[in-house]
């Protein structure tokens, strides 16, 4: 078992870790001006890692792919993604998918 003082080092040393690469690039760069092309880049960037978290889970929920009707996510994400696309409301869209899958599975079991 660790120390106390080892846990806390660890503790701290895995919050530099964890914060310094999204605080150090913030502190150095928030009051530069950017080119246009790399605000353009960065700007591709959320919805690149939104789609890498989401298609694994969406298209290979069992670890192979399934198109089937039975794979409830996929098929409302389609809905989750038009009015994400429309409103550009984080909270509504999160609402909506998760109340609509949910209702979907209390309805279909």
């Amino acid at each position: 078992m660790m120390s106390d003082p080892a846990l806390a080092l660890t503790i701290v040393g895995m919050a530099a870790v964890t914060f310094g690469p999204r605080l150090l690039p913030t502190l150095f760069l928030a009051a530069a001006e950017l080119p246009r092309p790399v605000v353009t880049w960065l700007r591709q960037v959320p919805p690149a890692v939104i789609a890498a978290l989401l298609t694994p889970p969406l298209l290979l929920p069992s670890g192979h792919l399934d198109l089937g009707p039975h794979n409830y996510a996929l098929w409302l994400a389609v809905p989750t993604l038009l009015l994400a696309w429309r409103t550009r409301s984080f909270y509504l869209t999160i609402g909506f998918g998760i109340g609509s899958l949910a209702l979907l599975r209390l309805l279909m079991g």
